[in-house]
């Protein structure tokens, strides 16, 4: 079961597979999920199927710098957020699919309580603009 799960309906006259294909594109996902990017590195993979980058994010001080894997399936694309933050560990997991008219994200958020109810707010808060920010981009494949 999902810790949250967001959805956003398909603009008119874009396509289910216009916006597969924008998931496919790793470096639209990555520059769509993270506002605050500085920077990011392909780690290991292939960009086609499956690729695990170093991001660098600009926070409120300083930066911070993490793993995203980003695995392209049939109906969208799974991704894993493996951070560091300074109390614990923090992953965040979100399968991105596209169907019956709509884009979905369910995610999975794990680390302790404070950096879980965190994270959580931070993606109920941030995700609903990005995927209307990765729906536009889709429309103008």
């Amino acid at each position: 079961m999902a810790t949250t799960s967001i959805s956003t309906p398909l603009p008119a006259g874009v396509s289910e597979q216009q916006v597969i294909n924008a998931l496919h594109n790793h470096d639209l996902m990555i520059k769509t999920l993270c506002p605050a990017l500085v920077s990011y590195e392909l780690d290991s993979g292939d960009a086609s199927t499956q690729a695990t980058y170093n991001v660098t994010d600009k926070k409120p001080i300083g930066q911070t710098t993490y793993k995203l894997t980003l695995t392209n399936v049939a109906g969208g694309v799974d991704s894993l957020v493996d951070a560091k933050p300074p109390v614990g560990t923090l992953k965040i997991a979100g399968q991105w699919r596209v169907a019956d008219g709509e884009l979905k994200e369910d995610v999975e958020i794990d680390g302790n309580m404070v950096t879980k109810k965190m994270a959580k707010g931070n993606v109920e808060k941030t995700h609903p603009e990005q995927q209307t920010k990765l729906l536009e981009e889709a429309a103008k494949a």
